[in-house]
C-alpha cells in the first residue's frame, strides 16, 4: 500500500489518539469502580455506626423485638441507597432482614471483630449475593463502654454498585468518542500540513529526493543561495560559499544575516530584500558576478514569496577574462588580415615604382612602411612571454588609424615584464586603450592617444593619455561597476571594463591614478622580481 508521508503521519497520529482514548476509558472505568466501592464502604460504615450508637435500637435489640426493628429498617432502606440492614443478636440470629423469611436465621458472615468491639468492612457472598458490608457492635444503652448486646450489618450488593457505574458508562463513551473525534481532526490537519511540505512523496521517495538534492546542490558549478521570508540566508552550496566568502557549506539549513557577511553592500541588500534580479552584473571583491534572483516556488510550481527567494550566481570574471583574450586574438586576426591586403598593395606599388625606375620613391615607401610598426612586429614573432600584449597594441595601431586617431606607443628598453597573466594583461591594457580611443575619437582635432609601458621605482607603470574631454565629472568613481557614459545599448556592456581593470590591479597589489589635462590613467604594478 503506497502511503505518502502525510498519510503515514495521519495514521500514526490517529492510532496514538485512539490508544490514548482506550487507555483513558479503561482507567476511568477502574477509577469509577474503585470510587463506587469506596463510596459504598463510607455509606455503609456511616449508617452502621449511627444505628449502633442509637439507644432505642440497643433497647429493642435487648428485647429481641423484631416486629419493631423490621419496620424501622425498612424505612431506612427506603430512604438510603442501601441493599440491606441486618440487626442480629451477638450469637448471629437475625432480628431484621430485607427478606422477612430470613429473620430468625443465622447471619452469614464474619462477626469476630465486631464481637471484639471493632467496626469493620468486608466484601462477602451473602444471601443477596456478593456485597460490601460494614458490621458494628451494638452496646447497651448506646454507650461506647457498655456490654455488646447485638450487632448491625449494613451493606450494598456489588450488583447495585455496578448498576450505578453502568449509568456512567455512556459518559465515558462520549468522552472517548470526543477524544477520538479530536484525534481525527488532528490527523487530517497533520496530513494536510505534511502534504504542503512533502507533497505526495512516500518516505522512501522523499529520502531518495533529499539524497539527490544534496548531491546536486554540492556538485553545481553555479552558486545557489536560498533565503527565508525575513531575508536571512538559510541554504547555500559550495560555489556560493566561494563566491560570496561564506562559511563552508554544510548539510541542513543555516541562518545568516547577509549584512553580517563580508560581501558587497549592494549584493547584501539585494539578498535581504529579495528584489527580483535578472542577469544583473555585480562586483563582489575581486569577482564579477552575474546574478539572478526570483521568488521561491511551491510544490505546484506557483510563486510563493512567503517561502523566501532563490538566487543564482555565476562568476563572470573568468568569462570576462576569456572575452578579453578573445578580443585580443580577434584584433590580431583583423590586423593580420588587413596587413595582408596592405602588404599586397605595397608590393604592387613597389613593383610599379621599380619598373618605372623611380628608386628614390620606392626607397621612401619602404622606409615609411617599416618604422614603429616593425619593432612591434619583430617582438610579436620573437619568443616573448608578452607577445599577446604586443599583438594587441599592434592591432590598436590600425584601429586608431581607421578612427582618425594617432596612437603613440612608448615601450622602454629593456621592456619591463608585466606581472599579469596574458588574459589579465589583455584586459587591463585593452580596456585602457579602448576607452582612450573612444574618448579621443569623440573629441576635437588633433586626436591622439599615448600608451607607455615603463618601469618606475621598482614598479611597472602603464600610462595611457588621450586628447578627449576626460571622465564625466558626475561619476564619483569612473572605475566603479556600472559607471559609464556610453549608450545603454553599447556593444560589450557598460561600466564593466574599467571595473575589471580595478579588480585585477587590486588583486595584484597595484594602484590606480587618474589625472587631467590631458586625461591620463596610470597603473602601477609590482615588478615580477618584487612580486615573486
Amino acid at each position: 500500500m503506497r502511503l505518502s508521508v502525510g498519510g503515514r503521519l495521519a495514521l500514526v497520529s490517529l492510532g496514538v489518539v485512539v490508544l490514548i482514548a482506550g487507555v483513558l476509558a479503561v482507567l476511568l472505568s477502574f477509577q469509577l469502580s474503585d470510587s463506587g466501592q469506596r463510596q459504598a464502604e463510607q455509606v455503609t460504615r456511616s449508617v452502621a455506626e449511627t444505628l449502633a450508637h442509637e439507644p432505642d435500637v440497643a433497647a429493642l435489640v435487648e428485647k429481641r423485638d423484631s416486629d419493631t426493628l423490621q419496620p424501622m429498617v425498612e424505612a431506612i432502606l427506603g430512604d438510603a441507597d442501601l441493599s440491606f440492614v441486618t440487626i442480629m443478636t451477638p450469637d448471629g440470629i437475625r432480628l431484621t432482614h430485607r427478606n422477612r423469611s430470613q429473620i430468625g436465621q443465622e447471619y452469614q458472615g464474619s462477626r469476630e471483630e465486631a464481637l471484639a468491639g471493632q467496626t469493620y468492612t468486608e466484601v462477602y457472598e451473602g444471601t443477596l449475593g456478593p456485597s460490601v458490608r460494614t458490621i458494628a457492635p451494638i452496646r447497651e444503652g448506646g454507650d461506647e463502654d457498655g456490654p455488646i448486646v447485638g450487632l448491625v450489618s449494613v451493606g450494598v450488593t456489588l450488583g447495585a454498585v455496578q448498576q450505578d457505574l453502568a449509568a456512567r458508562v455512556p459518559l465515558i463513551a462520549v468522552a472517548s468518542a470526543a477524544i477520538v473525534g479530536v484525534g481525527v481532526l488532528g490527523a487530517l490537519y497533520v496530513r494536510r500540513s505534511a502534504r504542503r511540505v512533502t507533497g505526495s512523496y512516500t518516505p522512501a521517495e522523499l529520502s531518495r529526493l533529499v539524497e539527490s538534492y544534496e548531491t546536486v546542490l554540492h556538485s553545481l558549478r553555479e552558486g545557489l543561495v536560498v533565503t527565508d521570508r525575513e531575508g536571512r540566508i538559510v541554504l547555500y552550496n559550495d560555489e556560493a560559499a566561494d563566491l560570496l566568502g561564506l562559511p563552508p557549506a554544510t548539510m541542513g539549513q543555516v541562518s545568516l544575516d547577509p549584512h553580517d557577511v563580508d560581501m558587497d553592500a549592494t549584493l547584501a541588500e539585494a539578498i535581504s530584500t529579495g528584489r527580483r534580479m535578472v542577469e544583473e552584473t555585480v562586483v563582489n571583491g575581486d569577482r564579477v558576478l552575474l546574478v539572478n534572483q526570483e521568488d521561491a516556488r511551491d510544490l505546484n510550481g506557483r510563486r510563493a514569496p512567503e517561502r523566501g527567494h532563490v538566487m543564482t550566481l555565476r562568476d563572470r570574471s573568468e568569462l570576462q577574462a576569456l572575452l578579453g583574450e578573445l578580443e585580443g586574438v580577434r584584433t590580431l586576426s583583423d590586423t593580420l588580415r588587413s596587413q595582408t591586403h596592405e602588404h599586397g598593395n605595397r608590393l604592387h606599388a613597389l613593383l610599379a615604382l621599380l619598373e618605372l625606375g623611380r628608386l628614390d620613391d620606392a626607397r621612401r615607401l619602404i622606409v615609411a612602411s617599416t618604422g614603429e610598426r616593425q619593432e612591434l612586429a619583430d617582438r610579436l614573432v620573437s619568443d616573448d612571454e608578452d607577445a599577446v600584449v604586443v599583438a594587441l597594441l599592434l592591432g590598436k595601431l590600425d584601429e586608431a588609424a581607421e578612427r582618425g586617431v594617432r596612437l603613440d606607443l612608448d615601450v622602454s628598453e629593456p621592456r619591463p615584464r608585466l606581472p599579469l597573466a596574458p588574459a589579465e594583461a589583455v584586459t587591463v591594457v585593452g580596456n585602457l586603450v579602448d576607452n582612450a580611443l573612444d574618448a579621443a575619437a569623440s573629441g576635437a582635432e588633433p586626436r591622439w592617444v599615448r600608451a607607455a609601458l615603463t618601469e618606475k621605482g621598482g614598479d611597472v607603470a602603464i600610462e595611457v593619455s588621450d586628447s578627449g574631454g576626460g571622465f564625466d565629472p558626475s561619476l564619483p568613481d569612473p572605475f566603479a561597476f556600472g559607471a559609464s557614459t556610453k549608450p545603454e545599448q553599447a556593444p560589450g556592456g557598460r561600466g564593466v571594463g574599467l571595473a575589471l581593470v580595478r579588480d585585477i590591479v587590486a588583486a595584484r597589489g597595484g594602484t590606480l591614478q587618474i589625472t587631467g589635462d590631458p586625461t591620463t590613467v596610470r597603473v602601477f604594478l609590482p615588478s615580477v622580481e618584487e612580486a615573486s
